[in-house]
């Protein structure tokens, strides 16, 4: 039998990359939290994520305020849970079960070694009708994919949210000492 030497060895890898895709994934759950509003920023009950002006210099910041309280409950239905603090604060939770979780590598065909594990939620805190709080956990991905001499693809994870700077009528006095 012979002995397997490095250049065979990598031939046999040079010949295997060119012959299909290589790369992989990764979907997993983030979990953020953030005190409203956000700036450059989407949530709805389907997408979340940074929108295009995000991060960008000398971008103006897009505050994305919620709905309502009211409008909230027309848009996403009934919460899983409630919490009452008190008549003025409600914080609503919703629950996902079942998300799809896991890694799928890619050598010539693709391999999904994902199972259904994950679960997540999005809990919004309202003050009156205004929604002031927003803590989420929801999947997230990440892959990159390449074929050889044609094209490489990928798509970065989503990041969570900043609040938005406070304008300088909202921001505290300052009284000039130690400031």
């Amino acid at each position: 039998m012979q002995k397997l030497s490095f250049p065979v060895a990598a031939i046999a890898l040079v010949v295997s990359v060119t012959a299909g895709c290589f790369g992989g994934g990764f979907t997993y759950m983030t979990e953020c939290e953030s005190s409203l509003p956000i700036c450059d920023y989407k949530f709805s009950k389907q997408e979340w994520g940074p929108t295009e002006n995000s991060g960008k210099k000398n971008s103006p910041q897009i505050p994305n305020p919620l709905p309502s309280r009211e409008e909230f409950l027309t848009e996403w239905g009934e919460p899983a849970e409630t919490i009452k603090v008190s008549d003025e604060e409600v914080t609503f939770i919703y629950k996902t079960v079942d998300i799809w979780c896991g890694v799928v590598p890619v050598w010539g065909i693709p391999v999904p070694l994902v199972v259904p594990a994950c679960e997540g939620f999005d809990r919004i805190m309202f003050k009156g009708s205004k929604a002031t709080h927003l803590h989420f956990k929801r999947m997230n991905s990440t892959y990159f994919v390449t074929i050889p001499m044609v094209a490489a693809g990928g798509e970065m994870p989503k990041t969570c949210p900043l609040p938005c700077p406070l304008k300088d009528q909202d921001s505290p006095q300052k009284t000039g000492i130690n400031d």
